[in-house]
């Protein structure tokens, strides 16, 4: 199959008792024009074995072999060798809709956009939080080129395994995954990736199963003792969003926004460092934005809650616990202020 209408790309990584009901959905679309990318990244248990069988049990698995180098580094090598007009990631404990292919073929025939969001599933559901739940529940829409909403409001981020994309704009516009940033790097690709496609296509219907464990990494990263490691993570996301916005000519787009995103991601950790972490990490965000967003940066925001923060980080005066509840409240509302508050109380 030289060019199958969609390529379905799948990292694997220590999954072997995820990985057959992965692939057995992926076999079973009623669209069958697709091929499935396994790429093994040099999983230590019987991912591979695993591999093996289903690739000699049907061509349309075709099965990259590659050392160790994390999420970002297989999705890349993916990419690499896919062959499909259409791109779509999925994580390999993790399992999709038999019209999964289906519907991203007739999607993509119909609208002819560069992306496509969908819904998602969160299984067992009660691990997932509300704010998960509406992050997985686009609304129908679409947008003719770029619009904020897109980034920060229209539920299209992050997890990039809940959007499809057209190979044209992988190609045309040379987009790869950041193979240092190891949390949160799909928020990464989509902050490059979004403002760059033509068209966007929002579809509600909940067509991939995110499947939520207890051991993955942002469980272990909520916990107290690794929240320097957090923010550190999370200063990379910025670092590598405003330099690739640098690079590409958009950082004119919605500055304002994007330091509210970027807050937003990180003041209640912020609030909870020590003194002399809380100094050292105020001080290379305010060299970060200052660098990409010139000095006026703490200005941008539109809510003066938020506003306050960025002057406090900015001249390094500590932001409260009060500061982070009252700029959530502004950005995120009553309930999911609540519901923060009530999570940090179990991740102390």
């Amino acid at each position: 199959m030289a060019n199958p209408k969609v390529s379905f790309i799948v990292p694997v990584y220590n999954t072997q008792e995820f990985l057959p009901r992965c692939l057995d959905s992926l076999l079973g679309q009623t669209c069958p024009d697709i091929e499935i990318v396994v790429v093994n990244d040099g999983s230590p248990d019987d991912s591979a074995a695993i591999i093996g069988k289903y690739s000699c049990k049907d061509s349309r698995v075709r099965v990259v072999e590659k050392s160790n180098g994390g999420l970002s580094s297989a999705r890349n090598a993916g990419m690499d060798v896919a062959r499909g007009y259409i791109f779509d990631f999925v994580d390999s404990d993790d399992y999709v809709e038999p019209n999964l292919a289906e519907f991203l073929v007739d999607t993509f025939a119909k609208e002819h956009p560069e992306i496509v969001v969908f819904g998602a599933e969160c299984e067992p559901a009660e691990l997932a939080s509300e704010r998960i739940k509406q992050l997985l529940s686009p609304e129908a829409r679409r947008f003719e080129s770029f619009d904020p909403a897109l980034l920060f409001s229209a539920n299209a981020q992050p997890y990039v395994w809940r959007a499809a994309y057209s190979r044209e704009l992988i190609e045309r516009m040379s987009l790869r995954f950041a193979e240092n940033v190891r949390f949160a790097e799909d928020v990464v690709f989509q902050l490059e990736s979004y403002p760059l496609s033509v068209r966007t296509v929002l579809a509600p219907e909940r067509l991939y199963h995110y499947v939520m464990q207890e051991k993955s990494l942002t469980h272990v990263f909520n916990a107290g003792a690794k929240r320097m490691d957090k923010v550190d993570a999370h200063l990379l996301v910025l670092h590598e969003v405003l330099e690739r916005w640098d690079r590409r000519g958009l950082l004119d787009l919605c500055p304002g926004e994007l330091v509210t995103w970027f807050l937003d991601l990180v003041v209640f950790d912020l609030a909870r460092l020590d003194a002399g972490d809380y100094a050292a990490v105020a001080a290379r965000v305010k060299d970060e934005l200052e660098g990409h967003l010139a000095q006026d940066w703490p200005g941008l925001p539109a809510k003066a809650t938020v506003r306050r923060v960025s002057d406090k980080i900015a001249d390094g005066s500590r932001v409260s616990m009060f500061d982070a509840a009252r700029m959530y409240l502004a950005t995120r509302g009553l309930m999911s202020c609540l519901e923060k508050v009530i999570s940090l109380s179990h991740w102390r």
